[in-house]
């Protein structure tokens, strides 16, 4: 399978939609600069030098047309690899489809799927598209509703199927996706491809010569989620996650391995973990827990313990994907230790764990889903965690509730509680779900009961 580290894209197809200027809707100047460097990327040494005539751009299309059309023609095209990416508004109509703005795009619900590009047109070319493993990038808000029950960019079952799909979705279903102003930049860019193209250009320590799309995406999530941004989410099929889209800078290896016209670039650069108890709330009072019961087991301090390596040591385990499944027991006993002796970090992240949504990660599927887990012991920890004042504790206990339970009433209160602390994520969150109610469509549909008592 032809791939970065191969350079051989001449039977693959990328299509890269970019919308900024609109007439009925917001300008979004950063979306042009994301696009073109999206463009830059893909047709670099880095990526493989993908051919310029292997890539189609689309820059600003006022009207639908036959956009429709040329997306199959594009993709049928495809053998190899199939790539699709969009950055600009997105919207939904009345039935919850996923809408992809173009220049004269409607903002009236009944219209936006008649002047825009939907999500199922992109998902009908991706089925006709027999190519081996098909990408689909959206930088754009409500992203998540591309990822419905029928979401698979795979064959129909007359058709050959894909080995693999990857699908990187900017925000949730009804969150928005951020981006940077001209105010706050001369060259603004929408955060997610900014964290995604900063992040395959520097590297990532530790891992092989060619960077496939699960770290990738992997490291970009929990870079957004520590500044502060909207968690992006994704979905994975077979073995898309192990697709080697870029020469991985921060490898040595790769250096070895690349071309001449490769070999003078800088390899360094080194993320470095999220850093520990930096996240809090400006009061923890606001967060009501009752510390009579909740707290008894915890232990506010402790001499002995180093906390803080603890975390790090758990948070780097996370990263360790070839020793999966064994590090979990290691992880959760650093991570315990750590929360039980007041690291407010540690605890929203055991809260993580033992919820399940830090296992797709581990598995290379999709980070930040959560699977079966201990809804009771994730949300101790999240609130204890919160009643310190950690915003991530905050922020995640709402996503418990809101996506876990469907209880929305305690969704708003702390997502509302992380905000105020300054989580931009919480706060995308709380719009999104403040205007699904006032709309209302209630709780995601997604969302279910869990038996077991109040919670």
């Amino acid at each position: 399978m032809p791939d970065a580290l191969d350079g051989d894209f001449s039977r693959s197809r990328a299509v890269l939609i970019g919308t900024w200027d609109y007439r009925h809707l917001r300008a979004v100047p950063a979306a042009e600069r994301s696009s073109h460097r999206m463009r830059s990327l893909l047709t670099s040494p880095l990526c493989g030098n993908w051919p310029e005539d292997r890539v189609s751009v689309v820059d600003n299309r006022a009207r639908l047309g036959e956009l429709p059309h040329e997306l199959v023609l594009w993709l049928c095209d495809a053998v190899d690899v199939a790539l699709f990416y969009y950055v600009g508004h997105g919207q939904y109509d009345n039935d919850d489809r996923l809408c992809l703005a173009l220049g004269d795009s409607s903002s009236d619900p009944v219209l936006r799927t008649t002047t825009s590009l939907t999500f199922d047109a992109v998902r009908l070319a991706f089925r006709a598209s027999k190519a081996a493993t098909k990408i689909a990038i959206l930088d754009c808000c409500f992203a998540g509703l591309a990822a419905g029950q029928d979401s698979k960019l795979a064959g129909a079952p007359d058709m050959p199927r894909s080995p693999g799909f990857y699908l990187m979705m900017a925000s949730g279903e009804f969150n928005a996706a951020w981006f940077e102003t001209t105010a706050e930049s001369s060259r603004p860019q929408t955060y997610f491809t900014k964290y995604l193209i900063d992040l395959t250009e520097s590297g990532i320590p530790d891992q092989p010569a060619g960077l496939s799309l699960g770290p990738i995406f992997d490291k970009v999530a929990d870079a957004l989620v520590r500044d502060g941004k909207p968690a992006p989410g994704c979905r994975v099929s077979d073995h898309a996650a192990d697709f080697v889209f870029a020469r991985n800078r921060a490898n040595p290896a790769a250096l070895k391995a690349a071309p001449p016209y490769l070999a003078h670039a800088v390899f360094n650069s080194a993320p470095t973990p999220p850093h520990p108890q930096a996240h809090t709330l400006p009061d923890s009072k606001s967060c009501e827990v009752n510390p009579a019961t909740a707290g008894d087991a915890i232990k506010l301090s402790s001499t002995d313990v180093d906390a803080d390596g603890m975390y790090s040591a758990a948070y780097r385990l996370e990263s360790d994907w070839n020793n999966y499944p064994k590090n979990v027991a290691k992880m959760e006993s650093l991570y315990r230790t750590a929360a039980e002796s007041g690291h407010t970090d540690a605890m929203s992240r055991l809260g993580l764990l033992l919820e399940g949504r830090i296992r797709p990660k581990l598995e290379q599927s999709c980070p930040g889903e959560a699977l079966d887990g201990d809804i009771d012991a994730a949300m101790y920890w999240y609130k204890e965690a919160a009643r310190r004042g950690n915003i991530f504790g905050a922020f995640w206990l709402g996503q418990l509730y809101e996506d876990r339970l469907g209880n929305w009433f305690d969704a708003l209160k702390w997502y509302e509680t992380a905000a105020s602390g300054g989580h931009q994520g919480a706060q995308a969150a709380l719009n999104g779900l403040q205007q699904r109610l006032a709309l209302g469509l209630g709780p995601l549909a997604h969302a279910h009961e869990f038996e077991g008592g109040d919670r």
